[in-house]
């Protein structure tokens, strides 16, 4: 990755998605360590440049599903940059011709996400999960406020299927499934306990009116599932693990 155009340009939440697809396929594949993992997950959901990210991966080795995106391709940059110029010229030239066809055609509505690092969004998720797959059934998932990220086993052997719900769905890419991770049952969760450990999960990793950064979701190989409440303030960082069923397992008080 010697090239590295356009560092300042934003990035989309796909691209975050892809970074962090990158990242599970490191740790997979034993290029990180459980704890660099979740050090760079979360710095790629907060990243707000390709700049940002690139720092987070640019020592890795890269899937071949992945080296075609515009995270690892500095091409894929500039065409995002033309493509976005070109959408703001048509917007301006249909506004000059017609204000309303414009406006019509770029305010498509979507499904409403409430936030799913909540106990209300977590259950909206798991509900629009079934809906959507016909079961609920995952190796991993991680709830951010604005949108979730999804590992499910895939149809090949030995892949599992990225998505990111925002609402909708998207396909986002696939990579090795690693063999130290068991698929999940959604609906085991014992939602209405959950959202009560949720809402005081701040206060028990030592950040009191901290918002969540993220939740994770997922079973290790040998292990009952767990599900993990991250909540971040600068540097510090404290956590809370309890089970699907609201049993609380850990907690690391932020120093």
């Amino acid at each position: 990755m010697a090239d590295y155009r356009n560092q300042s340009m934003r990035v989309r939440d796909a691209d975050r998605v892809d970074a962090c697809a990158l990242l599970d396929n490191a740790k997979a594949e034993g290029e990180l360590t459980e704890a660099e993992h979740a050090s760079r997950t979360a710095a790629a959901m907060q990243a707000r440049t390709f700049g940002d990210l690139d720092k987070l991966i640019d020592d890795l080795q890269i899937p071949a599903n992945l080296v075609g995106t515009a995270l690892l391709r500095p091409q894929r940059r500039d065409d995002l940059r033309r493509w976005k110029i070109a959408i703001a010229a048509l917007c301006v030239a249909t506004v000059v011709g017609a204000l309303g066809g414009c406006i019509a055609r770029n305010t498509v509505s979507k499904p409403e996400m409430p936030d799913a690092t909540t106990g209300a969004g977590l259950a909206s998720f798991v509900a629009a999960y079934r809906d959507h797959f016909g079961d609920t059934t995952v190796d991993r998932v991680v709830l951010y406020p604005g949108y979730v990220s999804i590992q499910r086993p895939s149809a090949k052997d030995g892949r599992a299927d990225y998505y990111r719900y925002d609402g909708t769905f998207h396909s986002s890419s696939d990579t090795s499934r690693s063999s130290s991770v068991q698929s999940l049952d959604l609906s085991t969760i014992d939602l209405p306990k959950l959202a009560g450990l949720i809402a005081g999960g701040p206060a028990s990793a030592g950040l009191p009116g901290v918002p969540i950064s993220h939740i994770s979701i997922e079973r290790r190989t040998g292990e009952d599932p767990a599900v993990s409440i991250y909540t971040t303030q600068g540097s510090r960082s404290g956590y809370l693990v309890v089970s699907p069923q609201g049993e609380p397992l850990m907690v690391n008080v932020a120093k």
